[in-house]
């Protein structure tokens, strides 16, 4: 009896073992099949996840930039900012400042009056006797085209403008055989909103080049004065004087100025359309 269950006892073993060794092999299967399974699908997941290309040419949001032709053709220092607002929309913020100037030291208005008017020609002459200065400040959004990001292609913008313009004019009037000189200073605030088309190249990722062009129409007004003794001046000279310099500013028969003539001096009011051209070769850095 007890050699029987010795003998049994390895047999009973032996099975347990093998069913054990089964089950083993059975789960570790299993598992492999769901690794297999796992992977298969994971595989497949990203197979089939369409893949989401790049921009090849990375943008920068910041732009500050120079206009290179004012500076060189109206002596004018014309500053931008241009920030994107999104992939292919900005903001720009411009500031222009031009300091107290002749018209005719302007390299612009001399090119331009050396063809086209007498050196005998009254306009020639008043050129040589008004001065003026000019702050400007431009907010304007751009839309760019292209297929690729950022502040490059070319672009349509819509912009608005404030201008405060101040002229000084040493006008003169002859009356009889007296010449006076009526020192005329007027001081011009504007509002116009326009539109702007361009193309904007970005060079090695940070030299910006911006060739614009475009206008604005809008109103502007003011007043003028000029203090000067007309005490011996003749009601007919004071009266043919305020005509003079209302007709300085007549277009198509429409007067823009109101002056008054008095013993004192000489005050007007004016107020007309603000037209205006913008253009530009803007060299800058975008960061």
């Amino acid at each position: 009896m007890k050699h029987l269950l010795t003998l049994r006892a390895p047999g009973i073993s032996i099975l347990w073992g093998t069913l054990l060794l089964l089950a083993l092999s059975a789960t570790g299967a299993k598992a492999q099949s769901e690794t297999d399974s796992i992977n298969t699908d994971s595989t497949k997941t990203t197979i089939d996840t369409p893949r989401v290309e790049k921009d090849p040419r990375p943008y920068r949001k910041n732009l500050i930039k120079i206009n290179l032709a004012a500076l060189t053709m109206l002596k004018s220092y014309n500053f931008s900012y241009e920030h994107l607002l999104g992939r292919k929309v900005s903001f720009v913020f411009g500031y222009n400042k031009m300091s107290e100037n002749t018209l005719s030291d302007l390299p612009i208005t001399e090119r331009v009056s050396d063809k086209i008017f007498d050196d005998d020609d009254r306009i020639k002459d008043d050129l040589d006797r008004i001065r003026v200065s000019n702050t400007a400040y431009t907010a304007e959004f751009r839309f760019y085209g292209g297929q690729f990001s950022g502040a490059r292609g070319f672009y349509l913008a819509l912009y608005g403008r404030y201008v405060n313009t101040k002229i000084n004019y040493d006008y003169e009037f002859q009356a009889n055989t007296r010449t006076y000189n009526v020192p005329l200073k007027s001081n011009l605030k504007g509002y116009a909103g326009g539109i702007l088309l361009g193309s904007q190249f970005i060079i090695s990722r940070t030299i910006s080049l911006d060739i614009y062009v475009g206008g604005h129409y809008g109103t502007i007004k003011g007043d003028a004065d000029g203090p000067v003794d007309l005490s011996t001046m003749s009601q007919q000279d004071k009266t043919n004087l305020r005509e003079d310099i209302e007709s300085t500013t007549t277009i198509r028969d429409k007067q823009y100025v109101n002056a008054t003539v008095t013993n004192s001096g000489v005050t007007a009011k004016v107020k007309g359309p603000l037209i205006g051209l913008r253009g530009g070769f803007s060299l800058g850095i975008a960061f």
